[in-house]
C-alpha cells in the first residue's frame, strides 16, 4: 500500500491531503465554502506554499483531528495555520502552513480578495 511505510505510519505525503480536507472542512463550518468556488465566487485560489513540520507519526488505524485558523489576511493572499492530532492520545502529529493567493478567473493573476470574503473570514 504506497499510503503506508514499511513501519505502519502513515506516508509524509498524505499529510497534505488531510491539511487541506480540513481546511475545506474549516470554510464548510463557518458556511463560507461558496466563497471558494470559482462559480459562485468570481474568483478562484490557488495553493502557493504549503509547508509541513513532522512531529510524531499517525499510525495506519489512527483517527486525526485537526485545529485550523486563518493565520494572515493580506491583500491577494490568505495563509492558515493547521495542526494534526491523533485522537488516540491527543499527541501533535505535525504543523503545517498553507498560503493561498485569489486569482482572476481570466488571467490567472492575482486580485485583490473580495470585501465579502475577507469579512467572512474575519474574527468576531
Amino acid at each position: 500500500m504506497r499510503d503506508i511505510d514499511i513501519y505502519g505510519h502513515v506516508h509524509n505525503s498524505r499529510y497534505l491531503d488531510y491539511c487541506e480536507d480540513a481546511v475545506v472542512e474549516f470554510l464548510r463550518q463557518r458556511q463560507i465554502l461558496s466563497h471558494f468556488r470559482h462559480t459562485s465566487s468570481g474568483v478562484a485560489y490557488h495553493v502557493k506554499k504549503a509547508e509541513i513540520t513532522f512531529h510524531r507519526p499517525i499510525d495506519l488505524d489512527d483517527v486525526v483531528e485537526a485545529k485550523v485558523d486563518v493565520e494572515k489576511i493580506g491583500r491577494t493572499s490568505l495563509s492558515f495555520a493547521i495542526e494534526l492530532f491523533r485522537q488516540r492520545d491527543g499527541a501533535n502529529c505535525a504543523s503545517a502552513h498553507f498560503v493561498w493567493v485569489c486569482v482572476g478567473l481570466s488571467d490567472s493573476r492575482p486580485t485583490p480578495i473580495p470585501e465579502t470574503t475577507r469579512a467572512a473570514l474575519s474574527p468576531g
